[in-house]
C-alpha cells in the first residue's frame, strides 16, 4: 500500500507520495499478506518536460515486468515524441488523463485474472492546460469492481485536499471520521442509504478547516507533506506491516514555473548524474 496526498490551492497543486512497494502473496484460499516491503518505489512523475502538468500513482506497482515508473516514462516519452497524438504545446489536462488511462487499460486487461480480482489501482493527472487559468485535478482507477473513466475532482476554480492509498490517518485528522464510519452504521441496523447520509453529515460537521485556498505554494506544499508524514507515522504504530514509508517525493505544479521537484530520491548521486532537460 501506499499514501498519495494533492493539494489544491489557487497558486498550485501539490503531489506527495511515499515509496513503500509491497511485495504480496496469496495463500490456496485467496487470503493475502504482506511478504516484503521495499522503499524505493517511485509514484510522483513528470508527464511533460517543461510543461505545468504531474502524475502520481498507488495501488498496483507493477504491469507484468514493467513498473508503473517505467510506463509513466514510456507514456511521456510518447507524448513528448508526438505518437501519443498530444501536441505538448497545446494540450489539456483531460486529453493526457484519457491518453493514460488507454494506456493503462490496455496493460491491466493483460494481467492474469487473479491479479484483476485482488488488485486496485489508481492514478492521478494534475496541472494546467494550456489554455487554462487554473488548474485541474483528474483521477482513474482499476479494482475488482472495474475500471472507472477520468473524474475530474477539481476543476479550476475549485480548491481541495485529496488522498489515495491508506486512507485512516487522513480521514481521522482532517474528516473526523473513520474509513470504517459507514459500514459500522450498515451493521448496526441503518440502511445503506441512511447510513451513507449520516457518515456525509458527520463528516460535514467534524471536518478541520485547514485548506485555505489563498495559502502561499510553501503552505501548500507542508500541508502535503504534513499528511503523508502523519500517515507513515500512524501506520508505523499499527498492527501489521509497515507498509507505508521510505523517504516521500514531493512535487508542485504552477502556471508559470510548471512542474518542480521540491524533494525527490535519487539512487544515484544527482551532482554526477545531470539530467538534460531535452531528454523525453
Amino acid at each position: 500500500m501506499t499514501i498519495c496526498i494533492a493539494v489544491k490551492v489557487h497558486d498550485c497543486l501539490v503531489f506527495a507520495a511515499d515509496s513503500a512497494s509491497s511485495m504480496v502473496t496469496s495463500d490456496g484460499n485467496g487470503h493475502q499478506a504482506v511478504m516484503r516491503v521495499y522503499n524505493y518505489g517511485h509514484k510522483v512523475f513528470n508527464l511533460i518536460r517543461n510543461k505545468p502538468i504531474s502524475a502520481m500513482t498507488c495501488g498496483l506497482g507493477n504491469f507484468g515486468r514493467m513498473s508503473v515508473s517505467r510506463i509513466a516514462k514510456e507514456i511521456r516519452k510518447e507524448i513528448m515524441t508526438g505518437s501519443a497524438g498530444i501536441d505538448v504545446n497545446s494540450f489539456t489536462i483531460e486529453e493526457v488523463a484519457k491518453y493514460c488511462r488507454g494506456r493503462f487499460s490496455d496493460l491491466f486487461d493483460a494481467l492474469p485474472e487473479p491479479v484483476h480480482k485482488s488488485s486496485s489501482f489508481s492514478f492521478f493527472v494534475g496541472g494546467y492546460s494550456t489554455a487554462g487559468s487554473g488548474s485541474e485535478l483528474w483521477k482513474f482507477q482499476f479494482s475488482p469492481a472495474g475500471k472507472t473513466d477520468p473524474q475530474l475532482l477539481a476543476g479550476e476554480e475549485n480548491c481541495t485536499i485529496e488522498w489515495d492509498g491508506q486512507p485512516d490517518a487522513c480521514s481521522r485528522l482532517v474528516l473526523g471520521i473513520s474509513p470504517a464510519t459507514m459500514g459500522v452504521l450498515v451493521a448496526s441496523g441503518i440502511s445503506e442509504q441512511d447510513a451513507r447520509v449520516l457518515t456525509q453529515r458527520l463528516a460535514s460537521a467534524s471536518q478541520a478547516q485547514i485548506l485555505e485556498p489563498s495559502m502561499p505554494v510553501q503552505d501548500a506544499i507542508d500541508l502535503a507533506k504534513f499528511l503523508a508524514e502523519t500517515t507513515v507515522s500512524f501506520v508505523r504504530f499499527m498492527p501489521g506491516a509497515n507498509t507505508v514509508g521510505g523517504d516521500l517525493d514531493v512535487a508542485t505544479v504552477t502556471k508559470f514555473e510548471g512542474f518542480r521537484w521540491i524533494k525527490r530520491k535519487h539512487y544515484y548521486p544527482s551532482s554526477l548524474n545531470v539530467e538534460p532537460s531535452h531528454v523525453c
